[in-house]
């Protein structure tokens, strides 16, 4: 995976994070709790994927980047996180990965 400068904010942490537990095959065992100021997310990972944000690739605003889709295990809907969006605090299995 490639990653963009604009990403080390803590996203390419949490891919590292993934993508070990990936290869060790612990991925599904993984319980991630997402800090949102007082709000707080439980959720179980998805995937990983190249995405952006909708605008033409030759717009000026035009934005690629990595993001990962996690399911929210109280409404079972999928979210998306990206290096715009990280929560303040992120935890699994009570690790601190963020």
């Amino acid at each position: 995976m490639f990653f963009y400068e604009k990403e080390s904010n803590g996203f390419i942490t949490l891919v590292k994070f993934i993508n070990k537990h990936c290869r060790e095959k612990t991925i599904s065992g993984c319980t991630f709790y997402f800090v949102y100021g007082s709000k707080v997310i439980e959720a179980k990972y998805d995937t990983m994927f190249e995405s952006d944000n909708g605008e033409e690739m030759d717009s000026p605003e035009y934005d690629e980047y990595n993001a990962i889709a996690f399911e929210n295990l109280e409404t079972h809907e999928l979210f998306e996180v990206n290096y715009k969006n990280l929560p303040n605090e992120l935890y699994c299995n009570g690790e601190r990965i963020l």
